[in-house]
């Protein structure tokens, strides 16, 4: 996902090995339809490379082979505890102690993004937002955190 540019989760489980053209992922936004296209990066080609293997084109790339249905719209909420709950584990063997889940990767993405000085519209366009204004808010809620610590710097 985080190789993906912040690519939502179900976006991520509904991609199938016919979505992967040369050097690139192209997909459909679940929550606006906008097509979108990722470069695989050599991080996300070795990735890519354990779950291609032995499958058709039609196959989906990850098992968990949900096509975005609202009828099996459960399926997919069991999906991502389930998947939440393995970044749960990795996040405590990993030391951190933060919240973390998809949704978590995904705003990382977008506010180390932002730390890096990228432009609030590529951030934007990257994560697959039809509004600035929506990235603005997304990006809004870290900031604090940032002028805090910063604040401590300054008054220390």
């Amino acid at each position: 996902m985080f190789n993906c540019r912040g690519m939502n989760f179900v976006d991520l489980v509904k991609l199938k090995v016919s979505d992967i053209h040369q050097d690139r992922i192209f997909y459909g936004r679940s929550k606006t339809g906008d097509q979108i296209s990722v470069r695989i990066t050599e991080e996300l080609s070795e990735i890519l490379g354990c779950y291609t293997v032995g499958k058709a084109k039609d196959d989906y790339l990850f098992p968990a082979n949900y096509y975005g249905s609202t009828r099996h719209y459960e399926k997919y909420k069991t999906l991502r505890r389930r998947m939440n709950g393995h970044l749960k584990t990795i996040a405590k063997d990993a030391g951190i102690e933060e919240h973390f889940t998809t949704y978590t990767i995904r705003h990382s993405w977008a506010t180390i993004a932002k730390y890096m000085g990228i432009p609030t519209k590529v951030i934007s366009e990257g994560l697959g937002h039809n509004s600035l204004k929506t990235t603005q808010i997304y990006l809004r809620s870290f900031t604090n955190h940032v002028l805090d610590d910063a604040n401590e710097m300054v008054v220390s």
